[in-house]
């Protein structure tokens, strides 16, 4: 890379080397760090086509709430979530299911406010449970959620983020609504939950008013401004089609929080009741595999990135605290305040590492962030 060298004199003689095409990240450089390639490789675990790693490995042949299965699956989802740096943790609400999954990032100035961005990890197969791959439902979910927390685990929000895989959702919201539940009592403030569940075969067949093609956007009267940030993010970021829907009986895991006055949304591939009447041959089927023919690989990209930048939106992603004057520009300027602020700090802006001091360490940030902010 081609660097300028940056000499300053202010008391101090500093001189660094600095990118020479800046560092600044907009939306569009964090939403498309999220690749096919990935998610087929979370998607490939969780539907036993890539073992999961063990001593023996295991293959996961369905992750049926009460089954053994969805125990190796949630470890595995929990030690993902831990290998990207998050506070991973379990929440038991009944010994009789397998557990939800959650990996944190906790908020840096703001983190009472908690945003999620979920999906549910357990199959279901009527005709034999013990062959439930569950690729679009709700493998797609889940692996968007673990694909997420990777690539978010790279930045800090002001609010807390938490990626979770819920289970008991086949068994009617049941994990979801434990895991509500329990923030509720404990006095949280659960801001705005993204739930994806299914979205890997989108089409119907023309009936009106939902267009053919298009990723359905449900939340109750309550939840409409979340649903309004995902259209204006899906509007702007994505080609893909989408119908907003305003229903309290639009079902999936964001029903849970619904249940406990949290606001929440659901990203499905077609309405509950269409899915139900058959838009998807493979629902609940053995054939729900990540080869199935019909399913839409680039909606499912997009799909992800769109929810993405609703997420980082809400949550307040610090792509760029070295603009501490707040031109939209990493530049001099920022650094002269910096050294003017020389000191202690009590939440000022030049604090860029946010630690309380106003030392080397903000200059050396604010040098290895020069150039255009988003």
């Amino acid at each position: 890379m081609r660097v300028a060298i940056l000499c300053v004199s202010a008391g101090l003689v500093l001189c660094a080397a600095l990118p020479a095409d800046g560092r600044g990240r907009g939306f569009e450089d964090v939403i498309n760090q999220v690749t096919l390639d990935e998610f087929h490789d979370y998607l490939r675990v969780l539907t036993g086509v890539d073992p999961v790693p063990g001593d023996p490995p295991h293959y996961l042949t369905n992750r049926y709430s009460f089954g053994t299965d969805i125990h190796i699956a949630g470890q595995w989802i929990h030690d993902m979530f831990s290998s990207f740096g998050l506070d991973a943790s379990f929440h038991t609400y009944d010994a009789s299911y397998g557990p939800n999954v959650i990996g944190e990032i906790v908020g840096t100035t703001r983190p009472e406010d908690i945003y999620i961005y979920c999906g549910h990890y357990d199959t279901y197969n009527g005709s034999n449970q013990d062959d439930a791959p569950g690729c679009d439902d709700n493998a797609s979910g889940t692996a968007a959620a673990i694909l997420a927390a990777r690539i978010l685990s790279q930045y800090e929000f002001e609010g807390t983020v938490r990626f979770i895989a819920f289970s008991g959702e086949e068994q009617w919201m049941v994990g979801s609504s434990a895991y509500a539940a329990a923030s509720y009592y404990a006095g949280e403030n659960i801001v705005a939950a993204i739930n994806l569940d299914m979205f890997l075969h989108p089409g119907w067949d023309n009936q009106e008013p939902d267009p053919d093609y298009d990723l359905d956007i449900g939340g109750n009267d309550a939840s409409q401004w979340i649903a309004q940030n995902l259209a204006d993010k899906f509007a702007t970021y994505t080609p893909i089609d989408f119908e907003v829907w305003n229903d309290d009986g639009f079902v999936s895991d964001q029903w849970g929080f619904w249940q406990y006055g949290y606001d929440a949304v659901g990203l499905i591939e077609n309405s509950p009741w269409e899915i139900w009447g058959g838009s998807n041959d493979d629902y609940h089927h053995a054939t729900d595999t990540m080869y199935n023919p019909d399913y839409d690989w680039d909606f499912a990209i997009h799909t992800i990135r769109g929810s993405m930048a609703s997420l980082i939106d809400l949550a307040g992603i610090g792509m760029c605290p070295a603009d501490v004057n707040g031109t939209g520009m990493v530049d001099i300027d920022d650094l002269f305040d910096v050294l003017g602020a020389w000191g202690t700090c009590d939440e000022c802006p030049e604090d860029v590492n946010n630690d309380g001091l106003v030392d080397i360490d903000d200059v050396f940030d604010v040098l290895g962030a020069w150039g255009p902010c988003p």
